[in-house]
């Protein structure tokens, strides 16, 4: 994220330069227009992958919080299931597919996904 950050710093600085020589030069060089639509791109470019970045970095934050609040729970919940505990399966599994009679991909709440063979 750093190098993103010093390149855009980079554009920016190229791109305060070629509004200045512009000025300098007088109004609407081809040069000028040339550069500085490729200045602009790139930027965007950046600014785009930085958006994807931090969009991936929180998704996989959140991702691991929700693990970690499933192991908390699971920790504090009674070790010795007798039976089907529905407020917990609730709590975890956030939807269940079922693909036949005798397999079903369960969804938990923390994006893990569980392909099981029933029986």
């Amino acid at each position: 994220m750093q190098d993103l950050n010093a390149r855009l710093e980079e554009l920016g600085q190229e791109m305060m330069g070629l509004v200045r020589l512009n000025v300098r030069a007088g109004t609407g060089t081809s040069v000028y227009e040339t550069e500085y639509l490729r200045v602009s791109e790139e930027m965007e470019q950046i600014r785009e992958r930085k958006a994807a970045i931090e969009e991936a970095e929180l998704t996989e934050l959140l991702r691991q919080k929700r693990i970690e609040e499933m192991k908390k729970y699971l920790g504090s919940a009674d070790a010795s299931l007798a039976k089907f505990d529905d407020k917990l399966f609730r709590r975890l599994v956030e939807k269940v597919i079922i693909h036949s009679l005798v397999e079903a991909t369960f969804i938990f709440r923390s994006g893990i996904e569980l392909r099981e063979i029933l029986g």
